[in-house]
């Protein structure tokens, strides 16, 4: 466990380096985020009840996307990296070290993922709570539910991430792929629209998959849209894929060492 908060802190200090990413990144959040308040403002107005919530349930639920946003990405840098290595050979490497490759991976953007959370998460949660009127969970019981299951959402996201990454073993290039799994995800999670708003078809197909568990079930914790049985039934499936997700990426990694070696000769 020492070893991997060494990692993540090592991580979080690389993040800080790349001050004009940062401050670009800060900017057109906030863009965003005003974007987003104005639309939904404006769409509830001409027609409220199709939106089955208060327009405050709507704005912090839209604002609060963005905000989440800003520290957990569709592709990020987890699969980046991974097809970096695989491309500059650095991965042959990642198979020799007696470190655990997917604990390593972890690690690193645990660190980045707490340092965009400190430098950009936590202000654009400020702006969104004081200037758009974001509002703060019913409860601190609701408060805490949302915690654990953005947790969850976020180790979703790592697995889907690391497979994406993994696929450049096989693939080498995964450019193409990267662009429509990253559409796939923000269209399916709920990052743009909540899922409630889906026709039948499409939400029954969301329904089972893994991506609403990265952003549309804390969310709809934390603006108090579920109840309690739809709260723990939406948090046993956020386990479940957890579970299911990092089990498929420690087999991936099994299958690339036997594919890097039969490929290898």
């Amino acid at each position: 466990m020492h070893l991997f908060w060494s990692f993540a802190r090592q991580a979080f200090h690389t993040s800080a380096i790349y001050r004009f990413d940062f401050w670009l990144r800060m900017v057109s959040n906030f863009v965003w985020m005003f974007s987003e308040y104005w639309l939904w403002t404006v769409l509830y107005t001409q027609k409220a009840g199709a939106f089955n919530v208060t327009l405050e349930q709507m704005v912090t639920y839209a604002v609060m996307a963005s905000v989440i946003g800003m520290s957990i990405r569709p592709g990020g840098s987890v699969a980046y990296q991974i097809a970096t290595k695989v491309k500059n050979g650095e991965i042959i490497m990642d198979m020799l070290n007696p470190l655990d490759f997917h604990l390593h991976t972890l690690a690193r953007n645990v660190g980045e993922t707490l340092f965009l959370t400190a430098t950009l998460g936590v202000p654009s949660f400020l702006v969104g709570h004081f200037v758009l009127g974001m509002r703060l969970p019913a409860n601190l019981g609701q408060g805490l539910l949302f915690l654990l299951s953005l947790g969850m959402g976020y180790g979703v996201i790592f697995s889907l991430n690391y497979l994406l990454g993994m696929m450049s073993i096989f693939t080498i290039d995964i450019r193409n792929i990267s662009w429509a799994y990253n559409a796939v995800v923000r269209f399916f999670s709920g990052s743009d629209i909540p899922l409630w708003l889906f026709p039948l078809f499409l939400s029954q197909v969301a329904g089972v998959l893994p991506f609403k568990c990265i952003y549309f079930i804390p969310l709809s914790i934390y603006i108090g849209k579920l109840g309690a049985q739809d709260t723990l039934w939406a948090m046993v499936l956020q386990a479940f894929w957890l579970a299911a997700l990092a089990v498929v990426g420690r087999f991936a990694w099994q299958r690339a060492h036997r594919h890097l070696t039969i490929q290898g000769g």
